[in-house]
């Protein structure tokens, strides 16, 4: 695939190989002729024409399909025989430069048509140089959005993260990370972006060589990183590149000492629900304090697994004395229970304090029922929600709507000092924001979807907002508006993006079916049986 020498500045070419030494194709207004084994198609500047080569090029191969030009073939090579290419030859013709117009070649091949697997080989390399050219004219979007540098203010920041969050249906994490990774490559790793764009590279190894440059606040040292690991970027995968990417930092950055510093002050403990009702435990600590705290889960798992029968019981399907299980039960009986003076730890599960929310219906607690639970926002089996509500001490009455699920009434067995602001967090969950995923209670705030006093205090016009969202709605940059009881709303951006948020549902009902219309059967239909 390339550009006409003589016509670069004016529609982009498609290079077909076609076998023959001459060939003149027209297309459009455009014509020309190609002096070459290969046919030169120009783009004109309507979409029409495309459309045309492409769908003369599919009535050809349905054609052929059909054996309607045998009667032709037979009769001797035709002059437009020379211009219809296999896609084997398709496929070699695209070789390892990239351009825009190679995804509606490589839509017209069925991989499945290939002749071996070598061209499949090369097929597959092909859309993945369209996929990186695909991801370089992303990050062109995203800085002609947000501009090539950071303003250093924290709201305008925050709300063209949303704005890309909306629209990418992201987190604004995410978003986030897009933003740093499209700046970096537009401002300080052009060499990264001209690969990225010719497809010689990854969107994933653009990625790796953001992040872990983050912390070189050095230019000339970033320039002279780029320099190094660039060459090894377009062969090794992205794992190999990362440690090349460590490596070179850990040489070059006249800084690393004062970083690994700074990285210690950081250490932090942080956790995050998974599915089905488990949960993750994260440390970040110095290498040797985590290989000190590992050794002793080892050990204390070890003698787990032994008190609960050895590897003969895990051969036996018992669960609970696999090498990883004993561990994990090791470590919570480390940090919950007590060490006895002969070094053992005792732990019961029932002496732990903690707080959780089970939602499930009336029928599946007493076990009549068989319908999902909801443990603290996470859908698990209603036998494990049951399994979590035996260890509750206390229980408040949920009243949800029969239809969609919203929440109606939030009972209660003790006494709420600010019984809306409990029913709203109730029955929003968290943060109401299109893709805002905050449910932490110390980070979430009620907020007036008008402004209080010219709006009431109540369930209509209340909601919950976490504190970063609830600052891009003081500060203008977005608005609530038609916000009702339910808990639902339309959201609106600064540039103008409007999300409707429904009611959420605290128990997953599934709607109903929508009825099918039959229609009324011909006289030709055989009867029902």
């Amino acid at each position: 695939m390339t550009h006409s020498p003589d016509r670069d500045d004016e529609w982009p070419a498609v290079v077909v190989p076609t076998g023959s030494d001459e060939l003149f194709i027209e297309v459009g207004e455009s014509a020309f002729e190609a002096e070459s084994a290969f046919a030169e198609v120009v783009l004109g500047p309507s979409d029409d024409d495309v459309a045309l080569v492409a769908e003369l090029a599919e009535l050809d191969r349905a054609d052929r399909e059909a054996g309607l030009l045998e009667d032709l073939d037979s009769a001797g090579p035709a002059p437009w025989d020379e211009a219809v290419v296999s896609d084997d030859e398709l496929v070699a013709s695209l070789g390892r430069s990239v351009h825009e117009a190679d995804l509606m070649l490589l839509a017209s091949i069925d991989p499945r048509d290939l002749s071996e697997n070598l061209v499949r080989v090369d097929h597959l390399r092909a859309l993945d140089r369209v996929a990186a050219r695909v991801a370089s004219m992303r990050h062109a979007a995203v800085v002609a959005m947000v501009g090539p540098t950071s303003s250093e203010a924290y709201l305008p920041e925050v709300a063209l993260e949303h704005e890309i969050s909306v629209a990418r249906r992201t987190s604004r994490y995410a978003a986030g990370k897009a933003i740093e990774a499209a700046r970096a490559l537009a401002t300080t790793f052009p060499g990264f972006a001209a690969a990225l764009r010719a497809g010689e590279v990854s969107d994933g190894h653009c990625s790796i060589l953001v992040e872990n440059t983050r912390v070189v606040a050095d230019e000339t040292v970033l320039v002279e990183i780029e320099r190094r690991v660039l060459p090894k970027a377009r062969r090794l995968t992205a794992g190999e590149f990362a440690g090349e990417v460590a490596t070179t930092i850990a040489r070059l950055d006249r800084d690393a000492a004062a970083r690994l510093k700074r990285a210690r002050a950081g250490r932090r403990v942080w956790a995050r629900q998974l599915e089905d009702g488990m949960g993750y435990l994260g440390l970040t600590h110095d290498w040797l304090t985590i290989q000190a705290i590992h050794d002793a889960v080892r050990k204390d798992g070890h003698c787990l697994q032994l008190a609960r029968g050895g590897t003969g019981a895990v051969a036996d399907g018992e669960d609970d004395t696999t090498a990883d299980a004993c561990r994990a039960d090791a470590l919570a009986a480390r940090v919950l229970g007590t060490v006895a003076d002969d070094g053992t730890v005792s732990w019961d599960r029932e002496n732990v304090a903690v707080t959780v929310n089970v939602v499930m219906d009336l029928d599946t607690l007493r076990g009549e029922s068989d319908q999902i639970a909801i443990l603290d926002g996470q859908p698990v089996p209603g036998q494990i929600g049951g399994e979590v509500a035996a260890f509750a001490t206390w229980w408040r009455r949920l009243v949800t709507d029969p239809v969609d699920g919203h929440l109606l009434d939030y009972g209660r067995t003790t006494y709420l000092p600010d019984k809306l602001r409990r029913y709203v967090l109730a029955r929003d969950g968290g943060c109401r924001t299109p893709h805002c995923t905050n449910r932490a209670e110390s980070r979430i705030q009620m907020d007036h979807a008008l402004e209080f006093p010219d709006g009431p205090s109540d369930a209509h016009n209340c909601g919950v907002l976490c504190t970063t969202c609830h600052k891009l709605k003081t500060a203008g940059l977005a608005d609530i508006t038609d916000s009702t009881s339910d808990g639902s709303c339309t959201w609106t951006t600064a540039w103008g993006q409007n999300i409707h948020i429904p009611p959420r549902s605290v128990l997953p009902i599934e709607p109903d079916p929508p009825p099918v219309e039959l229609e009324p059967p011909t006289p030709d239909d055989p009867p029902p049986l």
